[in-house]
């Protein structure tokens, strides 16, 4: 692992800060090389930032060399929507999200794929999709994933975070990947357990553009809570970021809240790496 080259890219989500440039100066008082912004929490919208604010914004980034990635909203812009009235409003979004991603000179946007809808039986434990609807559900996406690319118009990566990964989706996202249109996040935590997943990102290394960093631990009642302390659960980051050496990282979010929590864990790291 080469611990510099780590360190130089690291970034904590911001979420629970009170604005967008509140949560820039916190990371560069606190040694980290930039912000993931959570657009999904209404404070820290860039639809209500004045013309000013998203200038002052771009001019920090530019001048005191940090940078911004943005995490897209999670299920609300599902590239799985089928509905022609629901996909416009979807597109719009993106649309003036890529457009605030530019200014603000971001280096990447991750996204969801999102999921189909599902409905429970009485007949069956699992979950059963119809077939006529899989079909439709893939032409949805390819649709999506199509105006997706096409809109951010190679102003910055576009990451696919592997959340509620299976394999209907990625017979949908690989030629996507393969041609260049796509990148990929991988939380490591959501791969945990899943040996499918993690075999998939291995497989696709040079993809991977952005890593998510936050340990799971068992609770006293045997329930599982992610997005905890680095070294704190039972994630071997070790063995990860021996892995993610060989991929192209351009950023490695703490996604571990409050922002206290992810100074907390960037210690850690550093002692992973040796360097603290």
């Amino acid at each position: 692992m080469d611990a510099k080259h780590i360190l130089d890219r690291v970034s904590y989500h911001a979420v629970y800060d009170l604005s967008i440039l509140d949560a820039l100066e916190y990371a560069r008082r606190n040694g980290f090389a930039g912000i993931q912004l959570a657009v999904e929490a209404p404070h820290l919208s860039f639809e209500s930032l004045p013309d000013r604010q998203i200038q002052r914004i771009a001019s920090f980034v530019e001048t005191k060399g940090t940078y911004i990635t943005i995490h897209a909203p999670d299920r609300t812009t599902s590239l799985f929507q089928p509905s022609e009235y629901l996909r416009r409003g979807i597109r719009d979004y993106y649309r003036a999200l890529f457009e605030f991603a530019s200014r603000v000179k971001a280096p990447l946007v991750t996204i969801h794929m999102g999921s189909p809808v599902t409905f429970r039986t009485d007949t069956k434990p699992e979950t059963v999709i119809p077939e006529e609807d899989l079909a439709l559900y893939r032409k949805a996406m390819q649709e999506n994933m199509t105006a997706v690319i096409e809109m951010s118009g190679n102003r910055f990566l576009i990451c696919v975070e592997n959340d509620e990964i299976n394999e209907f989706n990625l017979s949908v996202l690989e030629p996507y990947l393969n041609g260049g249109g796509f990148a990929l996040c991988w939380d490591v935590a959501k791969s945990w357990n899943s040996p499918e997943t993690e075999q998939f990102m291995l497989s696709h290394l040079r993809h991977v553009k952005q890593v998510h960093l936050h340990d799971i631990r068992r609770g006293k009642n045997g329930l599982v809570r992610s997005h905890c302390v680095i070294g704190s659960g039972i994630i071997n980051f070790s063995r990860y970021l021996n892995w993610l050496a060989a991929a192209d990282v351009l950023d490695y979010c703490i996604e571990v809240r409050p922002r206290e929590r992810a100074v907390e864990s960037l210690g850690a790291l550093k002692r992973l790496l040796s360097v603290a």
